[in-house]
């Protein structure tokens, strides 16, 4: 909540569009101390309320309530009651009538300041004098598919209801003008949120031309080293590729030395960079690149797109780097500086706004400056318009046109779903060590890890005597358990919570595979979470 003496100061702060608002804000300044403060909470003939206007995503629809005590369909909101924060009380309004789940704003402004008056009626049978409201409404989007429900004790129905049709629902024409009203205001904010995309070429462009870092893989436009390198950088800063894409190249120059690689090579060379699927499906591609064209790296979008472990965005930068197509390559970075050039509110990682991105962009991408377009965007997002700490405004190219800039929203941008709990698991894991070997074995074909090398491990936490136990299972004949440690790792849904017990062996048990000191630098991909106990 706002500090209670300072409540007034949106008010005060906002700029009337037309006459009536005018009129509202002057009632409002005249009004000083507890004569102001009693407007806060009903104790004055002119209350503080506020409303929503809520759309769907595409305008063409409305959502409102059918309200008992005026009989029409209405906007939400209600009285703030000591409530400060006047754009959280009309969201929480909104969502206590209507039901719904996700409600976003389109601005975080007030977009209308009204003084309503409200005719004397019942309430829960008790008498209301007539009175006015002095109203704040806010804008807000909300998406059609999801569940509704009326607020019983104020309202019968609620519905998604067709723009044009406000004059035949709305029972109350005095109020059809301000919905109107309000509405034109909101597509003028939509129009400029999309207007924001035509200026993004020319300034991003010429920027990128100057301002570019330079990286191994901006040297030259091979479709390999393209495609290599965005592989790599999934989910991996770029300081940490630098030298695996070095010595990748180094060992697999080509496309075809990438289709013919042992396995293990293949894992030993992407050994620390996690997510080894990245590399197995490299692997798949490149056969599917010899099989289907011959070992030339198809050029069109649509052909990208097939190959095993490519998605969207991966074939965008692809397909716009190396052969100049419009296509965006859409990842969070990008959506990052877009909710904020856009002033988005919209959380970024849902598909719908992602999707919206996607083709805003591809609308505006400047021929024969395709590829420089796409790798500017990335560029800003990952030098500028940074993802931890303070963006660096002053040097942004689109400085003079973002809006979040211009609103001093920056910190609210993006806005993302809440995330699901990881899912924690516990395991022990067992260092066993017999004549300078240590032992281990190969994961399962499916789940975390799969097919990579592991340390041997079951699932719960075990205590020394069933560490010494469960080793004695295994055949390995424990002498001594040397030394017990815990470790944690986090995958991208999962938490392991380790508990690794140290324990010296005389018998090499077949159960698992012993290798040297030699093997496991040379030969073996161990996962990070299991190195970390070396």
């Amino acid at each position: 909540m706002k500090n209670l003496s300072d409540w007034g100061k949106e008010i005060e702060r906002y700029l009337p569009k037309d006459q009536s608002e005018e009129k509202a804000k002057a009632y409002f300044l005249s009004k000083t101390g507890q004569a102001r403060d009693a407007m806060l909470y009903r104790e004055a003939p002119v209350h503080i309320t506020v409303s929503a206007l809520i759309v769907s995503p595409d305008f063409s629809k409305t959502l409102m309530v059918f309200h008992n005590i005026y009989r029409s369909f209405s906007w939400t909101g209600g009285h703030v009651d000591g409530e400060t924060d006047f754009l959280e009380k009309s969201r929480t309004e909104a969502i206590e009538e209507t039901g719904a789940s996700v409600l976003y704003p389109l601005t975080k402004a007030c977009l209308s300041l009204d003084l309503l008056p409200v005719a004397a009626h019942k309430r829960r049978g008790q008498a209301v004098e007539a009175h006015s409201h002095l109203n704040l409404t806010y804008a807000f989007i909300a998406p059609q598919a999801q569940s509704l429900r009326p607020k019983p004790d104020e309202n019968s129905d609620v519905a998604f209801l067709e723009i044009g049709q406000l004059e035949t629902v709305c029972k109350e024409p005095h109020m059809v003008p301000i919905y109107q009203k309000i509405l034109s205001r909101m597509r003028s904010i939509r129009d400029e949120k999309q207007a924001t995309f035509a200026k993004l070429p020319a300034a991003l462009v010429e920027w990128y031309q100057h301002a570019a870092r330079a990286l191994p893989w901006r040297r030259d436009r091979e479709p390999y080293h393209v495609w290599l390198s965005e592989i790599m950088l999934q989910q991996t800063r770029v300081e940490a590729v630098k030298g695996y894409y070095a010595r990748f190249l180094q060992e697999l120059p080509t496309i075809r030395d990438l289709a013919l690689v042992d396995e293990d090579k293949l894992l030993k060379l992407w050994e620390g960079l996690g997510y080894y699927n990245r590399a197995r499906n490299l692997k798949k591609a490149a056969n599917q690149i010899l099989e289907r064209y011959g070992g030339a790296f198809p050029k069109t979008y649509a052909e990208i797109s097939g190959l095993s472990g490519i998605g969207p965005y991966t074939a965008g930068a692809i397909a716009s780097i190396c052969f100049e197509a419009p296509k965006p390559a859409v990842d969070g970075n990008v959506l990052r500086v877009i909710s904020r050039i856009t002033e988005c509110y919209a959380p970024s990682d849902h598909p719908k706004v992602k999707d919206w991105i996607t083709e805003s962009l591809a609308a505006v991408y400047p021929a024969g400056h395709c590829g420089d377009f796409t790798q500017s965007l990335m560029e800003l997002g990952a030098t500028v318009c940074l993802p931890n700490g303070a963006p660096l405004c002053a040097q942004c190219p689109a400085e003079t046109f973002c809006l979040a800039r211009r609103h001093y929203s920056i910190d609210d941008l993006p806005v993302k779903s809440p995330k699901k709990a990881r899912r924690v698991e516990d395991k022990t894991v067992f260092l066993f060590t017999c004549q300078a070997s240590l032992a281990l074995k190969k994961r399962g074909d499916t789940g975390v890890l799969a097919g990579l090398w592991e340390l041997p491990n079951v699932s719960g936490t075990l205590n020394a005597q069933a560490a010494l136990k469960q080793a004695e299972d295994w055949g390995v004949k424990p002498t001594a358990l040397l030394r017990k440690t815990k470790k944690s790792h986090i995958f991208t849904h999962i938490e392991w919570h380790m508990t690794g017990y140290y324990i010296a062996c005389d018998h090499k048990s077949d159960a698992f595979f012993w290798a040297s000191q030699t093997d496991l630098a040379e030969a073996y991909a161990l996962p990070t979470a299991f190195k970390q106990f070396l």
